[in-house]
């Protein structure tokens, strides 16, 4: 299987030591995004996996290419043009401090500045068999909202399966009035069969008025004729905190249990969860089997630092079969 990811590629810096960006003059400088987080996983899980994206014409573009294919990602399908690339700082939490985390400015990336006539989709799609669109495409500029679009537009029209992630963005829409925005998601579903989002993706940014998560998530499946959607949650229990999944098709919601979270570092977790579920729905496991993987993959991913899941199939078979209570690999 051959899985190809539409999206931005960023650098994060990470302040060392669980410092305070104030405080530090030493950072760890990482290449991710959604579609690199998601291809990642899904290379080591033994996966063909290229990105569709644009980066600048200069060594940083260049360094980020090299880092993507440590990762099993190709790049042969990168566009270079431009000058920037979208970055932000990570402070790492501890204890009763937060994770927080520092856009710089993403509209000014070359990614950003890309016009929907720099991409040759067909050309693209050749040989690929899935579609990753991440929905912060919608929410950068006009032109990256329309080139997202129209890849789901051809990807559907080649009979490829198409995946979005809503990674709906308060930060990035400010601006934007909510029906704006609601339109813009509106206008992509009906061209996807895999979607990832939470119950509140609909009711808030979607308007669903529907409190039976059964039944909202049958409308809303039904409406845009969508195949699967799923979702995490997180959840505190006597002071510990937790990680779920969920899984929505054919009339039916399917829930993985509760695994307890051990977080050096939580962001990408949302990307190592479905990367779990496309390689399980990929694999023809049973809804269950799907979900208690995903979960785990991204239970290991908050364990270990950076936002790229680089866990095989083997690592997370490792942690389920041994609940988790696995300390040492030979």
């Amino acid at each position: 299987m051959n899985i190809l990811a539409f999206g931005e590629v960023m650098l994060r810096y990470t302040v060392n030591d669980h410092k305070m960006l104030e405080q530090t003059d030493d950072m760890t400088v990482t290449t991710v995004g959604t579609g690199v987080n998601l291809l990642s996983s899904l290379a080591h899980f033994g996966y063909d996996t290229s990105i569709l994206t644009v980066l600048p014409d200069n060594p940083i573009g260049k360094k980020a290419a090299a880092d993507l294919r440590k990762l099993g990602i190709s790049d042969r399908k990168i566009i270079y043009q431009g000058h920037n690339i979208g970055s932000f700082f990570v402070e790492l939490g501890f204890g009763p401090r937060p994770q927080r985390v520092t856009y710089q400015d993403r509209l000014s990336s070359a990614f950003s500045r890309s016009k929907i006539e720099d991409y040759d989709f067909e050309k693209a799609l050749t040989g690929v068999d899935i579609v990753h669109i991440c929905g912060i495409a919608l929410s950068l500029t006009d032109q990256t909202r329309k080139a997202a679009k129209k890849l789901a537009q051809v990807a559907q029209s080649r009979n490829k399966t198409v995946c979005f992630d809503f990674n709906y963005r308060m930060s990035l829409n400010s601006e934007i009035d909510h029906e704006t925005m609601k339109k813009r998601y509106q206008e992509i579903l009906p061209y996807v069969d895999i979607v990832f989002g939470s119950k509140r993706d609909l009711t808030d940014l979607l308007d669903y008025q529907i409190d039976d998560e059964t039944e909202l998530y049958k409308k809303f499946c039904v409406e845009y004729q969508i195949n699967f959607f799923a979702g995490s949650r997180r959840s505190i229990v006597d002071g510990e905190k937790y990680f779920e999944g969920f899984l929505f098709h054919h009339d039916k919601i399917y829930r993985s249990s509760k695994h307890k979270l051990n977080i050096i570092d939580r962001i990408g977790s949302g990307d190592a969860f479905a990367s779990g579920v496309i390689c399980g729905l990929l694999e023809k496991w049973t809804f269950e089997d799907i979900l208690e993987f995903a979960v785990a993959n991204s239970v290991l991913a908050q364990a270990s630092m950076n936002d790229t899941p680089i866990f095989t199939k083997e690592d997370v078979f490792g942690y389920i079969d041994s609940d988790g209570s696995n300390d040492l690999i030979r």
